[in-house]
């Protein structure tokens, strides 16, 4: 089974035959929507939502339809896609998002670009670095803001007068447009697109990209069930059709995976393709974006370099990530210049880095934070009433006081925030109440028997290892004094830091006990992926209530958003009352370029989704 290489998978299970065709599974993608928030201190007043895609799994089946006698009609409308693209230029000084008025620059975009030089490096600081840049294999956001310079896809959305757009022929997609005719959805591919090692980019490499998803024998970080998708159909080398069950308005969504080269990939097993980051240097990758990978050093380092057959042309020479999990030293590095652009996870010291001439960009609440407890690891986890208690012990509001976090994050409760006010559930009382925490906990029969200050049932300590990843400054602190609290009412917890990538991994495998970690806020209100299936690789608690699951269902089958939304409203309450998380607060992103640097885009798809644009400015003669 671990054998079989990736072309023998495709073509037992997604092989197209005359009369028939069968596909597993497909990768759909989500864009991501963002709200508006007061205007950042640190003179940052840019609204610049960051959003990497979201993505989900669909299971497929289906039977080969005759293409004669189809009309393919005109483009879709998607102008009831509940989403929004707010891009922001990093000019020369300020933020701007794109408005006239004070703190924008309305023209400044187009200036810096006329002072940017050709060639050069720009590196950023990351607390940690994507796990992967193929993006059928990509689970972490970092993944998705980078696989895209290597691997587009076949469209590329745009906000266009207060929409989202997907041009006929965008520069960053491989299609040169796309026809709808009801369910089905047809690209047809830019012949002038080709490979790095010169291959012209067909329809089969389409098809072994989705096909790649299905094989069950060989799960991926990303896999999910639904049934909107009948069949892929390569119709010739340039023509790819997609057949759905019926027409819904996120066709052209979850057609946007990036596209790998079955002619170079076909023939690796899957623990071949999962190694080619690794083996960057020996086993070239072979792309179709902006840049190609130089160097693959996870712990240390990730160099891209400019692909030279990659279309759209890339301005820089390379782009180098490197790794810095300690805030502080990522914000030292970019003081003196050894980093050009960095993420923050606290926010304290924000006007010193304004006053130095930074350019800060916020990112209003496009992600939460969370501590998920593992029923599997503790007994005390799979009792409702006691990871109400432990949520209770939590003071929020102290928390986000004590980290300078006031104005920059808001209590959570359930798994909507302002974004989706309408949808947020109400708590049923204070958020913060450890005298009802206490009492929970008694009733559960967790007591204090022997005075050592930690409560225990049946011989067996309410204590525990709780865990987050390393380098984040804001769950670092916050996850102190959340053991402070919740010694409070009689639970020991014992802190653990482990880098990002290794701790996510665990978390999928239920390999811990609780973990403090984060997710990014979707595009729309669908969060089935998280909650409805227990067997998800994201739902990091396996929570599967049918109650729940069936109200989900109930809302994707719904004819539109409106009608969707009673029911991701219940689902939401019925969650919330659960607790399988303790939901914590939901937080704006600020993010640091150097005046160096120009050209760098913020917007709902990420800060890297137009990296061949990024450009070093032109030193200044007087």
């Amino acid at each position: 089974m671990g054998t079989a290489t990736t072309s023998e998978r495709v073509r037992k299970k997604t092989a197209i035959q005359r009369g028939r065709w069968d596909i597993g599974v497909l990768l759909w993608f989500k864009y991501h929507q963002c709200s508006g928030k007061p205007q950042l201190r640190a003179r940052c007043e840019a609204r610049t939502p960051r959003c990497p895609r979201r993505v989900q799994i669909l299971s497929l089946t289906g039977e080969l339809r005759s293409l004669e006698s189809r009309t393919l009609g005109g483009v879709h409308p998607v102008n009831r896609l509940l989403a929004v693209l707010i891009p922001m230029t990093f000019a020369t000084a300020g933020c701007s998002d794109g408005q006239t008025g004070d703190g924008g620059l309305p023209d400044a975009a187009d200036a810096a670009a006329l002072l940017l030089q050709d060639g050069g490096t720009v590196v950023i600081g990351v607390s940690s670095s994507p796990t992967t840049l193929l993006p059928p294999l990509a689970a972490a956001a970092l993944d998705f803001e980078f696989a895209n310079a290597l691997y587009p896809g076949l469209n590329f959305a745009e906000w266009r007068d207060g929409g989202l757009s997907f041009p006929e022929h965008h520069p960053q997609a491989l299609a040169r447009g796309y026809e709808i005719d009801g369910a089905t959805l047809t690209y047809h591919l830019d012949t002038s697109r080709i490979w790095s090692d010169g291959e012209p980019i067909v329809a089969e490499d389409v098809v072994f990209t989705f096909g790649l998803l299905s094989d069950p024998d060989e799960p991926l970080p990303l896999s999910g069930v639904t049934a909107r998708i009948d069949s892929v159909v390569a119709v010739n080398d340039s023509t790819v059709s997609f057949f759905f069950e019926s027409a819904y308005p996120a066709m052209l969504f979850d057609t946007g995976i990036g596209i790998l080269p079955a002619h170079a990939y076909g023939e690796l097993t899957m623990d071949e393709l999962r190694a080619l980051m690794a083996n960057a240097t020996d086993f070239r990758l072979v792309v179709s974006g902006s840049f190609n990978l130089a160097e693959w050093m996870p712990s240390e380092r990730i160099v891209l370099e400019r692909n030279h057959r990659g279309q759209p042309a890339a301005r820089l020479d390379r782009i180098a990530l490197r790794v810095l999990p300690d805030e502080t030293t990522r914000r030292a590095a970019l003081r003196v210049g050894d980093v050009d652009l960095i993420q923050l996870d606290s926010y304290a010291g924000l006007d010193d880095l304004a006053d130095g001439g930074f350019r800060l960009a916020r990112i209003p609440q496009r992600g939460y934070d969370f501590i998920a407890w593992n029923p599997e690891a503790h007994p005390a986890f799979a009792l409702p009433s006691v990871r109400r208690a432990l949520s209770l012990a939590i003071d929020r509001d102290a928390i986000i006081m004590a980290l300078d976090m006031t104005g920059f994050a808001e209590p959570a409760y359930g798994p909507y925030g302002s974004l989706f006010a309408d949808l947020a559930p109400s708590p049923p009382g204070a958020l913060y109440d450890p005298d009802e925490a206490r009492r929970l906990l008694d009733d559960s029969g967790w007591l204090d028997g022997n005075g050592d200050g930690i409560r225990e049932l049946a011989g067996r300590d309410l204590s525990f290892r709780l865990e987050t990843s390393s380098g984040n400054a804001r769950r670092e602190d916050a996850i102190t004094i959340i053991q402070q609290q919740l010694a409070a009412i009689g639970v020991g917890v014992e802190i653990g830091h482990q880098e990002f990538g290794s701790l996510f991994a665990r978390a999928r495998a239920h390999d811990y006990e609780a973990v403090l970690l984060g997710w990014q806020v979707g595009l729309d209100p669908d969060i089935s992926f998280f909650w409805a299936d227990p067997e998800s690789p994201v739902n990091l608690v396996s929570y599967g209530v049918p109650r729940v699951a069936s109200l989900m269902d109930s809302a994707l089958a719904a004819p539109s958003p409106e009608a969707a939304r009673p029911y991701w409203k219940e689902s939401a309450r019925l969650i919330a009352a659960d607790h399988p998380y303790a939901f914590l607060w939901f937080f704006d992103q600020i993010m640091a370029v150097s005046p160096k640097v120009g050209g760098v885009e913020v917007g709902v798809t990420g800060f890297a989704q137009n990296l061949h644009e990024w450009g070093v400015v032109r030193a200044q003669t007087p």
